[in-house]
């Protein structure tokens, strides 16, 4: 019996330290990633389309690209941004209610913006649909990342894609 308490001693006490030591070194690269990023990341406003002043007609530039997706796979589209855009204006379109796609959203530097699903705007109708504004100033210039991913589609799905610069 007392082999028995000094192995279940020894499980308890293997178990307390490994989230000691792993919370310690989480904080430890957080801390300095924290400070690192606040000095270089750009805050910004998503928020699902609404009709501004400004059309596409009257946009800086647009890229727009039709494909075709599958069950699980993401396409990656790039963008480059080019300098004094006030916001982009993005809009994935596949029109099937029965597919469901995901749109996530990268800045130059790598940071992820977010990921967006079909119900953002409050409606189910088979299209994402968004601007992206800076808090303050201009949107960063440079290639940013749209990846669409078939969160699920049957056989394949067209979508067209779309960004306005403004």
């Amino acid at each position: 019996m007392k082999t028995w308490k000094v192995c279940v001693l020894c499980i308890i006490t293997g178990l307390l330290a490994v989230p000691a030591v792993s919370a310690k070194e989480e904080c430890a690269v957080n801390s300095g990633t924290e400070d690192a990023l606040a000095s270089t990341v750009k805050d910004y406003i998503v928020s699902p389309w609404t009709e501004n002043i400004l059309s596409t007609e009257n946009s800086v530039s647009s890229l727009r690209s039709t494909q075709y997706i599958s069950q699980g796979q993401t396409i990656t589209h790039n963008v480059n941004v080019g300098s004094g855009v006030d916001y982009l204006e993005v809009d994935l379109n596949w029109g099937d209610t029965s597919d469901s796609l995901t749109l996530s959203i990268y800045t130059p530097s790598g940071s992820k913006i977010g990921t967006y699903r079909d119900n953002y705007d409050g409606s189910v109708n088979g299209r994402i649909r968004l601007n992206i504004d800076p808090s303050q100033g201009y949107v960063v210039q440079g290639t940013w990342i749209f990846k669409v991913y078939g969160e699920s589609v049957s056989g394949t799905e067209d979508y067209t894609f779309n960004v306005a610069q403004h």
